[in-house]
């Protein structure tokens, strides 16, 4: 990428693009490249909350320290990423820019929804599917939450809190649109407080991610530390069933690789919300401890 390039945001009529193209068609290739690797746009993800390690983002990617540095020089050499000192790094703002300027495209685009469409079909797949060792395989995954603004609902003591306090989201971010895109505005949720041996009566919470800048009036905000999670996915049929058995495989998996958890609630993302409390998908966050 060349020194001093900058990405400014706006409309291009037919004629300044191809002007555009004709004259850095090499030079706008070379900056697609630099992105077209999963890793590397794993990075910048990663980085979007704020600066990180070397040490976070080998965590974050699983890639071997030889990778990463490859990727890390390619995305510098791009003025992608900035380095800021020895094993630092930081999204540049060109970086941001034109990430946030792909995603914008990509997710009102055609490709997204039919991307959409075939994993609802291929979930649909695997929950009929007769391989039933497939679908028994845990699948583990770390994932470091970066600094976040939440709106917290929280269902008090009762005998049902998951659906007190969905309802309670619900009515309040539905609206507002916030329920349109899970992956912007992402659902987490926990006891609090648990059951109480014997007590078939105990709370639920649960946090909708909102801009860090909000503040609204008789709305709960909370703003939760960066952490690191083992992450693996509970496809739920029966929620008495499925949820506590995909938590017991999730904490047994971590202590076999020697892993600590981190005394911090467990969470529970909503990846595909139900409309009657059963059937649908959530991703298991164990917190661990570094």
């Amino acid at each position: 990428m060349k020194k001093g390039r900058r990405i400014i945001m706006k409309n291009l009529t037919d004629n300044e693009l191809e002007e555009i193209l004709a004259i850095n068609d090499e030079d706008l290739a070379e900056l697609l490249s630099a992105l077209s690797n999963k890793s590397r746009l794993q990075i910048l993800k990663s980085l979007l909350g704020g600066a990180g390690e070397f040490r976070m983002l080998l965590e974050v990617t699983g890639l071997s320290k030889t990778a990463l540095a490859h990727h890390l020089e390619r995305l510098v050499e791009n003025d992608l990423l900035k380095h800021l000192s020895r094993g630092e790094y930081k999204i540049s703002k060109d970086g941001r820019e034109l990430l946030r300027a792909i995603v914008t495209a990509y997710s009102q685009s055609q490709r997204r929804r039919k991307a959409d469409a075939a994993r609802h079909a291929a979930y649909i797949a695997q929950r009929y599917s007769k391989d039933k060792k497939e679908q028994e395989e845990l699948k583990v995954q770390f994932v470091r939450l970066m600094p976040m603004r939440v709106a917290s609902f929280n269902s008090g003591i009762c005998k049902s809190p998951e659906e007190k306090a969905w309802e309670k989201l619900r009515s309040w971010a539905e609206p507002r649109g916030l329920l349109v895109d899970l992956d912007e505005n992402p659902v987490f949720g926990f006891n609090n407080p648990s059951p109480s041996p014997g007590q078939k009566e105990y709370g639920y919470e649960f946090w909708i991610r909102i801009p860090s800048n909000f503040e609204e009036e008789g709305i709960k905000v909370k703003d939760i530390p960066e952490r690191l999670y083992a992450v693996t996915r509970c496809v739920v049929d029966d929620p008495m069933k499925d949820i506590p058995e995909g938590w017991k495989k999730l904490v047994k998996w971590v202590k076999e690789k020697s892993h600590r958890i981190a005394k911090v609630p467990c969470l529970e993302k909503v990846v595909s919300p139900s409309e009657s409390g059963d059937d649908f998908i959530l991703d298991l966050y164990l917190p661990i401890k570094e």
